[in-house]
Order: C-alpha cells, then structure tokens, then sequence
C-alpha cells in the first residue's frame, strides 16, 4: 500500500530537516522552500496533505492558498505559522484551509493533526445532535454553514445567544463533526459552579491542598483531554480563575491546586455566553485576552422571536415528541391555540416553547386548545406581539399621607408606604392610557407578571 504524502511549504530549511526526519517513516515528504515551488509540486506531486507557511518569499502564503483553492484543489491544507494571530487563522480558513497550527511547532501535535485529515470519515455521515436541531428559516442555516465549515477545524468557538437557544446542542454539534468525535464531550456551566470551589472543580486539586483534600482529584477540564470541552456561562467565572484559563488554554497544559508539575492536554474549547461579552470586558469583569483565545470564531445564535419561519416547525416537533411520551398519538392543535403560540414573544426562547408544549399535551385529551395554555398565561399574549413605543409623556401624581406626629416616626416605614403608593399611582396611569391586560403591562414596564401581581393596582389578572 503507497504511503500518504505531505507537502511542506516553508522557507525555514531547519524546519524540513526537523520534520522530515519526524515523518518519514510512515509518509512520503516532500518540500518547497518558497510559494512558486510548493504551487508547481502540488500541481505535479498531488500531495495527498499541504503543510503552509504564511510568510515566504515573493509570494505570501495566503496567496499561495487562493491559487491553490482557485484551482480547485481537494487537498487538506494545515496553515502553519509563527505569527499565533487568531484572526490571521479565521481568514486562512475562509479561504479554505482546513485547519492552522501556531509555531514552534510541536512534533507530536502536528502528527495527530496530521493523522486526522488523513483518516477518511466515511460519506453520508448523520450527526445525531443534527436531527434534534429543529430549524430551516435563514438563521439556522447560516449557523450551519459556519459549523459545517469550521467544525472540522481546531479552532475556539464562541456561542452568543439569549438562554433557551440550543447552545448546548449546537456546541455538540461542533465536536460531532469534528476529529474528536470519538473522544469526551465534556459540558461545564460555570454558572453552578460555587466561588470558593471553582479552581478545584475545573483544575482538580492534589492531596492536602487544603483542609479536607483528603485524596487528589482531577478537575473536570482534565476529563475531555483529546476532545472538547464545553464551557458555558463562561463569564461568571471569577478573573483570578480566567488568568489561570488563559495559560492552560496557551500552553495546553493544567496545574492542579497544590500540584507541583503540570499536566500535558490536548483540548478543543468550545463556550457559550447569554450576556454581552464584550460589555463585561468594559466593566472589567472578563479578561479581553482570554475573549480573543476563545473566541477565535464567534456564532451568534437567534432568538425564537427572529425564527418565525421556525416556530411552527418546534411546534410539530415537540407535538410529535411528546405525545409519543405520554402515548397520546391522536392528540392535534388546534387552530386557535397554533395562532396564540405563534403570537407569542417567546422570551424563554426554545426551551419555553419545549416547556408548554409538554403542559398542553399533558392536560389536554383529544386537542389541545387555546385555554390549555393558561398556565403559562402571564408570559403568554393573545394577540401579537405589541412594540411599544418610547415617549417623553409625563404623568402628574399627587400623594397624601397621614402621619401621626404625637407618636414616634417611623422614616423607613414612611418611605416605604410613600414608593408603594407612587409605584401604584405609575402602573394605574400607565394602564388606563394604553389599555393593557396584565401580561402587557408586564412587558411595558420589563418586569415578570408575578411582581405585577404585588403590587395593589386594581390590575385584573384575567383581563
């Protein structure tokens, strides 16, 4: 059986010497030692994988990978640079390269790297996490695209999206169909957990580390060394713990609390946040070097309310799912509440459609209508959703308040019988102007339904 064979497209002559020497054993090398060469050889050899450098001689090496996509060449190329900028590595792989490696390059990292795109994935492949994305509006597929393209790569992904979104799943998606599919996933939400246990729980911890480490443990980063680690709610880890993030991520190596020498890993990130990422590096509470480590490609994901196309989609979907679970198969929608689920804002996003849809089908016996959904009536709008309108409308209030001078004052009493009273005057005049139901008046002010229901305003919850 004939060997594979690698192209290395590099002017540095150490750099072949030290990898031909590494690979040719078990490959067939080949070199060129500037852009016109490695394009010549790769249109003669037909190199099986191309090794790129991005600074060569008369020719750059991004120019060498348009010609060589141009050409429309099937060979994986690896880009292999000494400069270690992500977006430099974005704009190879946009051009077509498969994937990127940072210099110095570290022998055993490149092998498996190069292991990886020669080992051929069998075609017609089903992603099983695919098959519970449920979603064909523009958005999503968009957001295909980008995992589809860059999913095969090493790359640091970073998801952006409002909670209820897919995250998860999507970050799921990214490991299925990368190289590492036959490794651990590994999911973190860094939001559960506790600050005082967060560097032992993600980094693990020696033997008398502290008072009751009775035994070492190894922390849960460790757990998807050789394939991907997903960290959502990446922002509620604390900064001294994103210092220590930032060198595992650059070195690819963790040092346990306590511990005394570093352990090697090999990990793909993959994070996910539901804030403004960037407005947390404003107020200082995200490190702005660890965002560009791992957000070498950002996705953001919609929320339901820009799916439209998909609403009716996850409704059938979850219809279908969960009527299966509760042996209801008969079970329909009926048109009344298909169009009261479609006119609504969905702030819960998928996750809120998935948690009514369970409800209805649960209480429901022969269809489900309208009023099978009244118990998620206070975030549920009977008619579309409304925008309002921010004016600079001003509303006269008047307050009159007995206060018993003859016994002692209470002032923290006063105030608060006083804001009381102001905050119901607000709704009541807000309510009468626009004429709003419970749920929006609820939305014009942006707080939850129930907090509504505090406050002592004649506001008819059924209306």
């Amino acid at each position: 059986m004939n060997r594979p064979s690698i192209l290395l497209i590099d002017d540095e002559a150490p750099l072949h010497q030290s990898l031909r020497k590494f690979f040719e054993e078990e490959y067939v090398f080949h070199s060129a030692y500037s852009g016109l060469e490695g394009l010549e050889k790769a249109r003669i050899l037909k190199p099986n994988l191309i090794l790129l450098d991005l600074v060569l001689p008369k020719m750059s090496g991004l120019e060498v990978l348009r010609k060589l996509m141009e050409s429309r060449n099937q060979t994986p190329v690896i880009i292999v640079s000494g400069y270690g900028k992500i977006d430099s590595a974005v704009q190879t792989i946009k051009l077509g390269a498969a994937d990127y490696l940072e210099k110095p390059v570290q022998n055993q990292k490149l092998k498996e790297m190069v292991k990886k795109f020669l080992y051929v994935v069998p075609s017609g492949q089903v992603l099983s996490v695919r098959r519970h994305i449920i979603g064909e509006s523009p958005q999503i597929k968009k957001i295909w695209n980008l995992i589809d393209t860059y999913g095969l790569t090493e790359l640091p992904i970073l998801l952006e999206g409002p909670t209820g979104t897919g995250k998860e799943l999507f970050s799921k998606a990214i490991h299925e169909i990368s190289n590492r599919r036959n490794n651990p996933f590994v999911a973190i939400d860094c939001s559960t957990l506790p600050e005082s246990l967060i560097e032992g729980e993600l980094f693990g911890f020696e033997k008398g580390a502290f008072t009751g480490a009775n035994a070492s443990k190894p922390g849960r980063i460790e757990w998807a060394n050789g394939g991907t680690l997903f960290l959502d709610e990446i922002t509620n880890i604390p900064l001294a713990q994103q210092a220590k993030l930032l060198r595992m991520i650059q070195e690819q190596k963790i040092s346990p609390l306590g511990g005394k020498r570093e352990k090697s890993l090999d990990i793909r990130f993959v994070c996910a946040t539901n804030i403004d990422i960037r407005e947390a590096i404003r107020k200082g509470t995200f490190r702005e070097d660890l965002y560009y480590r791992l957000g070498g490609l950002v996705i953001k994901l919609p929320p339901l309310i820009e799916r439209q196309g998909d609403i009716e989609l996850l409704i059938r979907y979850f219809l279908e799912k969960y009527r299966l679970i509760l042996k209801k198969e008969q079970l329909e929608v009926s048109d009344g509440a298909m169009k009261r689920l479609l006119s609504h804002s969905w702030p819960g996003n998928v996750r809120e459609l998935a948690h009514a849809m369970y409800a209805a089908v649960a209480v429901a016996e022969r269809i489900i209508l309208p009023e099978h959904f009244e118990q998620v009536q206070d975030s549920l709008p009977l008619s579309p959703v409304t925008k309002f309108s921010q004016t600079n409308e001003k509303v006269e209030l008047s307050l009159s308040l007995a206060c018993d001078l003859s016994k002692k004052i209470d002032l923290k009493r006063i105030k608060e019988k006083a804001a009381a009273e102001i905050e119901k005057k607000i709704v009541m005049a807000i309510r009468k102007k626009h004429f709003f139901n419970q749920t929006q008046l609820a939305q014009y002010l942006g707080i939850d339904p129930k907090t509504l229901r505090g406050i002592n305003c004649g506001v008819d919850p059924e209306n």
